[in-house]
């Protein structure tokens, strides 16, 4: 089977939201936050896909790929949309401060990894003036986590090693830009966990493939299908 991240993520949460998700089309629907999200991402794609450079360039992107779905009203839309464009103009303010030159947006990756393939895409990638490169993953989210917190992020990881696998190229830096807040942080690839990585990628899919769906009621608080999952832990949350 192929393999992407967000199938990784969603099976280690729960199999049967795997199942829901993957196999039954069971959509999540919008919110403000992930409409807002998907925008912004597709905004800053086609910014730096163009090579654009004035702030006028990067709204016009803005407007070009808003998304409209996954707001109540259209007072609470413009509101989100006016979010995003101050967001926006944050980044733009603080892109003359970058030294690097972005050599891959909304890079794909795929290799074959046993009798699975492993697909992923990447934000961007970085190649600093020493040659060193950095991948780079947007979050639209007020919260941001530290070096330490992101030294074993599994999705950092995965993308890293796509990169290593599938493009020939050993990253130097794994980073978030938290884009909403300003605020990068990036930690060292470090290629000894490569092994467990793919042990994981491997064991996963070949549960995947082998049909394997049990509920993990753990998940349950967060789950966008906990009023209607009939394994749900949490309703009426």
């Amino acid at each position: 089977m192929e393999i992407s991240f967000t199938r990784l993520r969603v099976y280690l949460e729960c199999p049967w939201k795997y199942k829901l998700q993957f196999l039954d089309g069971r959509r999540i629907p919008l919110t403000p936050a992930s409409s807002l999200g998907l925008s912004l991402h597709r905004a800053l794609e086609a910014f730096h896909r163009k090579d654009a450079g004035s702030l006028e360039d990067l709204l016009d992107c803005y407007d070009d790929r808003w998304l409209g779905s996954g707001y109540p009203d259209d007072e609470t839309k413009e509101r989100w949309y006016q979010k995003g464009q101050r967001i926006l103009e944050g980044y733009h303010e603080r892109e003359p401060d970058r030294r690097t030159e972005i050599v891959g947006v909304e890079r794909e990756f795929v290799y074959p990894l046993g009798r699975h393939a492993v697909r992923g895409m990447i934000d961007r990638l970085d190649r600093h003036p020493d040659g060193r490169h950095e991948v780079i993953d947007y979050k639209t989210h007020l919260d941001f986590e530290t070096e330490a917190q992101l030294a074993d992020d599994l999705q950092l990881r995965f993308y890293g090693l796509g990169v290593r696998e599938a493009l020939g190229v050993t990253p130097a830096l794994l980073s978030v830009d938290y884009v909403a807040v300003g605020r990068r942080v990036s930690v060292p690839y470090d290629a000894s966990k490569e092994a467990a990585l793919k042990a994981l990628i491997v064991k996963t899919a070949d549960a995947i493939d082998a049909g394997a769906f049990e509920a993990d009621t753990a998940y349950c608080p967060k789950c966008a299908y906990r009023e209607t999952c009939p394994f749900s832990a949490a309703k009426d949350l």
